[in-house]
């Protein structure tokens, strides 16, 4: 039996499962299924597929449905080229804006993200570097207190994609990132926007460079 699930809610739950990849790159989303899984009409499906489609996460095909967006080399380029566009600019702003709690957190997400790489667990390395970096770079954005240009940054950064990225990291890019990390939060308490704005940019286009050098040993599933 349907229920009245809002569209906002059948949205996120459908973005959530491709997110943690429930449903594949390639698979077909079939309206049917979504409302008996979710247990709603189609109304809602119908909807949440169209936004979806419109930011990305799927292709809509005529005469064909939706299917979970496959990736390629140029979407990592895309990604990465409009991050490095965005965000060292917020990273300037943050550092006129920031303020102390957020710095004393944004060290101690540092401090974390060393501890992970220390702990040389496969197991927990990915997923808990995930969202330490995830919130590290959250906090900066918000602080730079561009609401138009921190959402357009978090759709980018919300791509399945983007989580796929942390899985190509080895020991040596993460123990740059984390050399990385603390030099952003040494620049933004200096209030130093050049630094800043220097340093993401780097970070930024290291983590390019490592991810593209290791995009063509993706499983097919996940790059075309």
């Amino acid at each position: 039996m349907s229920t009245s699930l809002p569209v906002d809610d059948v949205y996120t739950a459908i973005k959530h499962a491709i997110s943690e990849a429930r449903y594949a790159p390639g698979d077909y989303l079939r309206e049917a299924h979504l409302a008996e899984d979710l247990g709603v009409s189609r109304t809602p499906i119908r909807e949440a597929i169209r936004r979806l489609g419109a930011e990305g996460w799927l292709e809509v095909l005529p005469n064909r449905g939706a299917r979970v967006k496959q990736w390629s080399i140029a979407d990592i380029e895309d990604i990465f080229e409009a991050r490095a566009l965005i965000e060292p600019y917020l990273t300037a702003q943050a550092a006129h804006n920031i303020d102390a709690g957020a710095l004393e957190e944004l060290q101690a997400l540092a401090e974390r993200m060393r501890e992970i790489e220390a702990s040389g667990r496969p197991d927990v390395v990915s997923d808990a570097w995930y969202a330490a970096n995830k919130r590290f770079h959250e906090i900066i954005s918000a602080a730079a207190g561009n609401r138009r240009l921190q959402a357009s940054l978090q759709a980018i950064k919300e791509m399945p994609l983007i989580k796929w990225t942390f899985t190509t990291f080895g020991h040596e890019d993460r123990a740059r990132s984390v050399r990385q990390h603390f030099e952003i939060v040494q620049a933004l308490s200096a209030r130093d926007p050049v630094w800043a704005e220097a340093v993401m940019r780097c970070h930024i286009l290291a983590a390019q460079a490592s991810v593209l050098s290791k995009a063509q040993k993706a499983p097919a599933s996940i790059l075309v």
